[in-house]
């Protein structure tokens, strides 16, 4: 072989000796462990020293990172251990919808250990025509109106609790039985909108009266529902006055009334008109008892004689 070539050779190796060294180290190099399965070793010593809180977390990120369904079962028995009965029930639930044969076949006692977990497990039902009303139970926000579902809670009594802006909270006690679902219809009734009425008036002392109502002398203020109201102010010496007022929910309305001073019977057009026709009237009257009047004797009577009686 001519040495042009075998060198030409050597360089051609060398070539393809440099270009596979990153491989060949990459293949010497031991892999990094999978994180998942780290979580789950860290998971399983954590449930064998009884610390199923860090237990239950370490399944929970194991899980998110690999979709195991078997870290479903271990995240039911962390809950279990917890006493999170419900949270337990879901996780062991989507362990048995989810798991393969084989790997539920590790498992026998499966339904036995689904069933028992149920007994501690109430699920309650809520039918509100409120959308938006807080469910509370043993005063933890549980869901909002409407519910997709029944809710999974502790068994046991508990305090119920529902709300919404705007209404009356609604509360009761409610005995949730394990293994049972409980329905309840809740009707929440509007908050009573409160509305204030104040009234005043120019003249001192004057009664104020509200839908025919004596509040005593303005200025008062009263507590009314909305709505038309019938307001009145009364002074002796001064003319009446009615109104009525138009009060919305929850509004605070002032008024203030001004009454006249009444002018007084005698000042009265219709008054003196009828006074009048009695003067007038009584003035003719005296009149004609006054005219001397031939008698039937022939003797004139006296202004002294008008009282006697007339004799035709």
């Amino acid at each position: 072989m001519p040495r042009s070539l075998s060198a030409a050779l050597r360089v051609l190796l060398l070539a393809i000796l440099a270009a596979l060294a990153p491989s060949l180290a990459q293949a010497q190099t031991p892999a990094p462990p999978d994180r998942a399965a780290q979580l789950k070793q860290q998971g399983d010593a954590s449930m064998e020293s009884l610390h199923y809180a860090e237990a239950l977390g370490a399944y929970a990120q194991a899980y998110a990172l690999s979709k195991d369904p078997a870290l479903l079962y271990n995240q039911g028995r962390a809950q279990q251990a917890l006493g999170n009965y419900p949270d337990a029930l879901v996780d062991l639930e989507r362990f048995a919808a989810e798991a393969p044969v084989e790997l539920k076949a590790r498992v026998p006692k499966l339904d036995e250990l689904i069933a028992d977990v149920s007994k501690h497990v109430a699920k309650l039902a809520i039918k509100c025509d409120v959308r938006g009303a807080r469910i509370l139970v043993r005063d933890k926000i549980v869901g909002t109106t409407p519910l997709d579902g029944p809710l999974a809670l502790d068994a046991g009594f508990a305090s119920l609790e529902v709300d919404a802006e705007g209404y009356e909270p609604y509360r009761r006690q409610v005995d949730l039985g394990g293994g049972t679902q409980t329905v309840l219809e809740i009707p929440l009734t509007m908050k009573h909108m409160i509305s204030v009425l104040r009234v005043s008036s120019t003249a001192a002392s004057a009664e104020v009266f509200v839908d025919g109502k004596a509040l005593g002398n303005a200025p008062v203020e009263a507590a009314v529902e909305p709505g038309e109201h019938k307001v009145a102010v009364h002074r002796a010496g001064f003319d009446d006055i009615v109104t009525t007022v138009q009060v919305a929910a929850g509004e605070r309305k002032d008024i203030t009334l001004e009454p006249q001073k009444s002018a007084g019977l005698a000042s009265k057009w219709w008054f003196w008109t009828g006074v009048g026709v009695v003067v007038v009237g009584a003035a003719v009257t005296t009149a004609a008892l006054l005219i001397d009047k031939p008698h039937s004797n022939g003797d004139a009577f006296s202004p002294s004689t008008v009282s006697a009686p007339l004799r035709f």
